[in-house]
């Protein structure tokens, strides 16, 4: 028989255990209401959610802390830093605190505070674009902490695992990046040595090295049965033209320096090249819009895309060096065929000044006219001594009618924004031919500008290739509005693997990259995951 103490005790010790739990609850919560009280500096919604949620700790179960330091440990992965987030260090700091009510507060705000920072950077990158660059207009789309620490509360593993951009892009990169650092420092070889341009038939020692750099990357099945390997052959030149188009370069077949350059590039470059690319599609991280212009600076080329699908994709011409085109994105909202070119004031003081001075009918030669902007009749170019000018005080504004030697060629696509940038035609169409095209002064000329226009005012009307015709006839500039603006973007990209998995690499035509890339290094991010840590 039962006796009555045996069962006094077995209601009272469950009671006991529970009081206790409560107990040890009320104290986990207070200390971290102390903690959060007592912290210099935090984020603002990690203390507004703690509070909301009664002061109840986000990493108490080991699962879900387990899910954070794991996702911690994924950092080099995604060409960011495990060191920067700190997953060893609060994992023992979780492990010693146990039992610790205040030590395990400090603990938990240090893992979120390393959560926010993962997902800040995973999800739009770790920079601020401005600070790096003064072309880089460009604002990445930072989470909301508030609702991500939500979503943290209610599914850690798997808000852990959505943070990276979705964009098949994205992942291609973590893949590269992998493959690459798995390559030994040695994997392509000795480089091949530079010289006059090697080309079919061409026997030199150096068709040998330039052969087994190819092999050793992956570029070249190597010699065929009964080959010279110091003979420039066809097979070689079948290779090197694959190379050159994986280059972004003319695929001439022909080993010049660029190609040589590119062909030597080290594999420690490339790396960086791949890493930045990651950074750069973190800070534009979003819809680019179903159906959007996108422009590629490094690689010269636009395309007109639609539900995935590449309606139209043409090279550009994009500015010179010293007039940088910079990347933003905006709306297209209506073209212009027969442009008027109302020419800068830096390029009528700058350039065209001088040229009057040498020729005071260059405006009239070039259908050109002065526009006064005290609203005065301006002078008689052919009548005005030039001379009495200079680049500081020239007081016209300058106008290039529409016609064959406009500037703008026959149609500008226009996205209003404060940096006059825009896309449009040329009538220099012998800079197209060139594999690297920085030449403008700062917008983006287009190849095949009628065929881009007539795609995109296809949605709008039934026969756009007919109206264009009968526009362009009259001669006179003529605005034809967009129904619908497309976005457009202007980005750069040196590094990425196209749809069928091959690696793409571009010149870093501005020195954009090298500049993230110190930045990122700065900032804790290594090149190979042994270094890091």
């Amino acid at each position: 028989m039962t006796s009555i103490s045996t069962i006094l005790r077995a209601i009272v010790a469950p009671a006991v255990i529970l009081a206790a739990g409560f107990a040890n609850a009320d104290s986990d919560r207070e200390a971290l209401r102390i903690a959060l009280m007592q912290q210099e500096s935090g984020p603002e919604a990690a203390v507004s959610h703690y509070e909301l949620h009664d002061y109840r700790r986000l990493w108490a179960s080991d699962e879900a802390a387990a899910a954070l330091f794991a996702a911690l440990r994924l950092a080099p992965e995604h060409g960011l830093s495990e060191a920067r987030y700190g997953a060893d260090r609060l994992e023992r700091m979780r492990a010693e605190a146990r039992g610790a009510p205040a030590a395990m507060a400090a603990a938990e705000l240090a893992m979120t505070r390393a959560a926010l920072l993962y997902a800040r950077d995973l999800s739009s990158g770790m920079l601020e674009p401005r600070r790096i660059d003064r072309d880089l207009l460009i604002a990445p789309p930072r989470p909301d902490e508030a609702a991500l620490l939500a979503m943290l509360a209610a599914a850690p593993a798997e808000t852990l695992a959505a943070l990276a951009p979705a964009d098949p892009g994205y992942a291609r990169l973590v893949t590269m990046l992998a493959d690459l650092r798995a390559l030994p420092e040695e994997a392509w070889g000795e480089t091949a040595p530079g010289g006059a341009t090697l080309r079919l038939g061409d026997r030199d020692p150096r068709v040998a090295a330039l052969r087994a750099r190819l092999v050793r990357k992956g570029d070249h099945g190597g010699v065929a049965a009964g080959g010279d390997p110091e003979v420039f052959d066809a097979g070689l030149e079948a290779d090197v033209r694959a190379f050159q188009r994986r280059h972004g370069l003319n695929d001439d077949g022909a080993a010049g320096q660029r190609t040589l350059d590119a062909i030597n590039t080290p594999l420690v470059d490339r790396i960086g090249q791949v890493i930045v690319s990651m950074e750069r599609a973190r800070w534009t991280n979003r819809e680019r819009g179903r159906r959007h212009v996108y422009v590629n600076q490094a690689d010269f080329t636009v395309r007109l895309v639609e539900d995935g699908a590449t309606l139209f994709e043409e090279r550009v011409v994009v500015g010179a060096r010293r007039h940088r085109t910079p990347e933003f994105s905006d709306e297209m909202e209506y073209l212009v065929f027969n442009p008027t070119w109302h020419v800068p004031r830096s390029i009528a003081s700058e350039e065209i000044l001088p040229l009057l001075q040498e020729d005071p009918e260059y405006l009239s030669k070039k259908n050109m006219r002065l526009v006064s902007r005290s609203g005065d009749a301006p002078p008689d170019p052919a009548m005005t001594d030039w001379s009495l000018y200079s680049r500081a005080d020239f007081p016209y504004s300058v106008k290039q009618a529409p016609g064959p030697g406009n500037a703008l060629g026959r149609v500008k696509f226009m996205f209003p924004n404060a940096h006059a940038i825009y896309l449009h035609d040329t009538p220099s169409k012998n800079l197209f031919a060139k594999d690297a095209r920085a030449f403008s002064h700062g917008c983006v000329r287009v190849q095949d500008p009628l065929r881009f226009a007539e795609l995109l005012l296809a949605p709008q009307m039934d026969d756009p290739t007919g109206r264009i015709s009968r526009i362009l006839d009259t001669g006179r500039e003529t605005v034809v509005r967009l129904d619908t603006p497309v976005p457009v973007h202007l980005d750069y990209r040196t590094a990425w693997a196209d749809e069928a998995g091959l690696w793409q690499f571009r010149d870093d035509v501005y020195g954009r990259d090298g500049r993230i890339l110190s930045a990122l290094l700065a900032a804790g991010v290594v090149l190979t995951p042994e270094a890091d840590g």
